[in-house]
């Protein structure tokens, strides 16, 4: 038998202690040397060499096929990996980064990792300025909620609550007297602003609340990095950029811009065009009397209503557009709904089922993996273009439609409520078809998808009644006693095709 048991781990670690053991002798002989960053940064090489040296260690015991091979790795030493793993996280994250930077690693802000610790104090203070004529009104670095309504006041009035975040009241009624929230006006406009950034520790312990009341002509830019925003009843436009925090805005007439990175929002009664770009987990904009135009990514539901104008939506998944939406149009992650869809619709998304109710212009869908089922308000007047790369396609029109069509299933099925001798259906190869005219002619109506069902159905029809089950095969003696099997009946004529 091999006397071979030579292993290489008790080695690397007697190496790794002897080397750690170095660098903070170093550092006794020369203070620049920080042996804790020098960990930090270049721990996973220890990783690096024990798997190596294991491997070399499995390698040869190979070499001797009379002794077995140890396991690249026992449980204890998973174990004791996953805690390496850990920790050097930890250090990692503890010594290369600020302490006030912490938080972003676990999605906490700078402001919720300070919060966390200390007590809370509340001060209330209350600011008025006068105001000529139609006024712009400014608001920069705010950290705290904003609530701004307009009034037939001349002034601005600012309800202001500080909130401190202290070990003691004494370090808060400091830090509340060093706080300054003032009103500057500045050429054509007024500017609200506060000194917190130039308190101890960059203000972070500091939160501003604000109750605004501003003449309703007042049109407003506010850069809001922790807070919810409410804006309504202005008649002014609106630049509005937030970090993170919940936006309402309502009753505002005038363009409203938004730049978002985080929270819900929500928009509605707004007599002018509205702009939004970033993200949002959901957002909802109701009764426009303008354009809308969204561009970027909302994971959570997407819901317009009664848009005047034209809507834009455009995502990494979904790009969209359709003009006077009279009812309301909802998505989440795998379905689009709309109805009261009165102007062109068009959209190409994938991963989608789409449910089109009442549509009574243009459609132009294209889709990935996704049932599409469409309902006409009336007879079609314009084209419909349907293509789903995999996925069912069901139309349904008023049985006094006029159109011309080309439906097509590869690899599915053809079927129509309609027919007419103009309307031919072809089985051949893989791809069965419907093409033709039905009534006196009409606009243009493609249905083109693979691995399902298109359906051309007659508003009102009843669903074809699904086919019987063939009766169980009788037993042997079962003709003589209960005659010849009957055959089947014919099917009943039905224009479609499957393969």
């Amino acid at each position: 038998m091999s006397a071979y048991s030579y292993r290489r781990g008790s080695i690397f670690w007697a190496l790794t202690l002897i080397a750690v053991g170095f660098i903070f002798l170093y550092q006794n002989f020369n203070p620049s040397i920080h042996p804790w960053q020098i960990l930090a940064k270049f721990w996973p090489i220890l990783i690096i060499f024990w798997g190596v040296s294991k491997l070399i260690d499995h390698l040869q015991a190979r070499l001797h096929p009379d002794t077995v091979p140890p396991p690249l790795f026992s449980g204890g030493e998973v174990i004791l990996l996953l805690m390496i793993l850990i920790l050097g996280t930890i250090v990692s994250r503890i010594v290369l980064r600020p302490w006030h930077q912490w938080g972003q690693d676990f999605g906490i802000s700078d402001d919720d990792w300070g919060n966390m610790f200390g007590n809370t104090y509340t001060y209330t203070d209350n600011l008025t300025y006068p105001v000529k004529g139609q006024s712009s009104l400014i608001i920069e670095d705010q950290n705290g909620d904003v609530e701004m309504r307009g009034t037939d006041q001349p002034t601005i009035d600012v309800t202001i609550k500080k909130v401190i975040h202290a070990d003691d009241e004494t370090a808060a009624r400091k830090l509340s007297d060093q706080l300054k929230v003032e009103i500057v006006q500045q050429g054509g406009h007024y500017e609200l602003r506060s000194n917190r950034r130039s308190l101890p520790n960059d203000g972070r312990q500091v939160r501003l609340d604000l109750t605004v009341r501003v003449p309703k002509a007042t049109g407003t830019q506010i850069s809001s990095e922790h807070g919810d925003l409410l804006i309504d009843g202005l008649h002014g436009d609106q630049t509005l950029n937030m970090q993170k925090g919940d936006l309402h805005v309502s009753n505002v007439e005038g363009l409203v811009r938004v730049q978002k990175s985080g929270g819900s929002t929500d928009i509605r009664d707004v007599k002018g065009n509205i702009e939004v770009n970033g993200r949002s987990q959901d957002i909802s904009v109701a009764k426009v009397a303008g354009t809308v135009t969204v561009k970027g990514e909302y994971p959570g539901t997407v819901e317009f209503e009664d848009i005047s104008q034209s809507l834009r939506f455009v995502s990494s998944r979904t790009d969209l557009d359709t003009q006077k939406l009279t009812g309301r149009l909802s998505m989440e992650t795998g379905s689009l709904e709309a109805s009261g869809v009165d102007g062109p619709f068009q959209v190409t998304t994938r991963e989608k089922d789409i449910q089109i109710n009442g549509f009574k212009h243009a459609v132009k869908i294209s889709d990935t993996n996704g049932d599409i089922n469409l309902t006409a308000a009336a007879p079609p007047a314009h084209p419909i273009d349907v293509d789903s790369k995999k996925g069912e396609i069901e139309l349904t029109l008023p049985a006094n439609s006029s159109f011309n069509i080309d439906a097509t299933s590869r690899q599915g099925e053809v079927q129509s409520d309609f027919s007419a001798p103009t309307l031919k259906l072809t089985k051949d190869g893989d791809t069965p078809k419907l093409e033709g005219s039905y009534g006196k002619g009409g606009p243009t109506i493609r249905l083109a998808t693979a691995y399902g069902t298109v359906r051309l159905t007659r508003e009102g029809a009843s669903a074809p009644s699904p086919p019987s089950k063939p009766a169980p095969p009788s037993a042997p003696g079962d003709e003589t006693r209960l005659g010849p099997r009957a055959l089947p009946p014919a099917p009943a004529a039905l224009v479609s095709a499957s393969n």
